[in-house]
């Protein structure tokens, strides 16, 4: 069976489900921010699941991502920490999951 087009609203309220059933307004900016940081390809192998004393959590579908982003990790996490600042997430953990 072929997978049907999502729409981004679906997307993002699946997303900020996974963070915790939306966390107020962090979630929703830091879900923004990810999806910013990762781009669209990222996005297609990635989805940010929780924010745990200040670490994201991510999950990311493949070993081969999961290698191409913790090559990226420093940059992403200077791109999200300039969207919504210093204090919120101090670190990004990537792990293999469900997306």
């Amino acid at each position: 069976m072929k997978a049907r087009p999502t729409a981004i609203s679906e997307a993002m309220e699946a997303v900020l489900r996974g963070l915790g059933g939306g966390r107020g307004p962090q979630a929703g900016s830091v879900s923004a921010a990810w999806a910013k940081a990762a781009g669209e390809d990222g996005m297609k192998h990635t989805k940010p699941v929780d924010i745990r004393d200040g670490v994201l959590i991510i999950h990311v579908d493949s070993s081969g991502w999961l290698h191409k982003l913790t090559m990226e990790r420093i940059r992403l996490l200077s791109k999200i920490k300039e969207a919504i600042g210093e204090d919120l997430v101090r670190d990004i953990k990537l792990r293999i999951g469900e997306i």
